[in-house]
């Protein structure tokens, strides 16, 4: 085994190196892959042991930041990636955006405004009746009538 192999299986299995890049690790674990965090770690341990100057900082400070910025550039380069899932997922969204609409304007006035009070105006059962002027059964009526319509017509 080489020396420089040595030296950095003996670092890999310091505990202060491991708190270390776990600490800089666990802020990015949600946004980046675990594998991809582990290598990172690894590739970034080997750079420090063939770059870090001594006489400039102490091992670890250097790691950390190297290590920091590392995950920092990983998200830049995962955030410019052209991810055609993305891209399909968005349109799905426009899709059954597109669905709803249509669906909504195949509906009558009177179940748009109930729609409309009840989802955007935040209102009652009880006031969309008053407002309406028939009782807050038949206004839940209603409502259950026009959602059940754009469900089916969303299908």
């Amino acid at each position: 085994m080489d020396n420089i192999e040595k030296k950095f299986e003996d670092l890999w299995n310091d505990s202060n190196v491991q708190n270390i890049m776990n600490k800089v690790s666990n802020r990015y674990n949600r946004k980046i892959d675990l594998d991809d965090l582990e290598s990172i770690k690894m590739d970034v341990l080997w750079k420090c042991i063939d770059k870090h100057d001594p006489s400039k900082s102490k091992f670890t400070s250097y790691l950390y930041q190297q290590l920091t910025y590392a995950m920092k550039n990983k998200l830049k380069k995962k955030s410019n990636e052209f991810n055609c899932d993305s891209i399909e997922k968005q349109d799905d969204k426009y899709q059954s955006k597109l669905k709803v609409i249509d669906a909504v304007s195949g509906l009558d006035q009177e179940a748009i405004n109930i729609l409309s009070q009840r989802f955007y105006d935040n209102m009652t059962m009880a006031e969309i009746g008053k407002l309406n002027g028939y009782s807050r059964e038949t206004a839940r009526r209603r409502l259950k009538s026009a959602i059940k319509y754009c469900q089916e017509s969303c299908l």
